[in-house]
């Protein structure tokens, strides 16, 4: 009887148990990262992908972009376009105090989950021993 197919996670497959859903938390890490600066879009970018949470794979941009404008239509973050003597206009990005507000839940919600976490954790090594 073969168990082909049945070994291990392959390193190569983008598998949740490998944090690869960490993404889905990228409007809480946009509010962060604007609670601590006004940026513009590229800024942002890059701000993403120094918290690492993208293992090392390049950021969807445009799906940053719609958070942002998700984020806008909810009134969480405001912008305003600069305009520079040299080179393109530039949309600024600031959190709002409904976006302060959504970030304070999203910590206490995560605060929730790493309880959560922590058991699952703890009963997963119980459990594999």
């Amino acid at each position: 009887m073969s168990n082909s197919g049945l070994g291990l996670i392959d390193d190569n497959v983008k598998c949740s148990c490998k944090g690869y859903t960490l993404d889905k938390l990228i409007q809480p890490n946009i509010l962060i990262i604007l609670a601590k600066k006004e940026a513009h879009g590229y800024m942002i970018i890059k701000e993403l992908e120094n918290m690492g949470i993208f293992h090392d794979e390049s950021v969807d941009n445009t799906g940053i972009y719609r958070a942002l404008r998700t984020l806008e239509e909810r009134e969480m973050i405001k912008c305003e376009w600069i305009m520079e003597k040299s080179g393109p206009a530039k949309k600024n990005y600031e959190i709002t105090e409904k976006g302060k507000e959504c970030l304070a839940k999203w910590i206490d919600t995560l605060e929730e989950y790493k309880i959560f976490i922590e058991n699952i954790i703890g009963e997963g090594r119980k459990a594999i021993k």
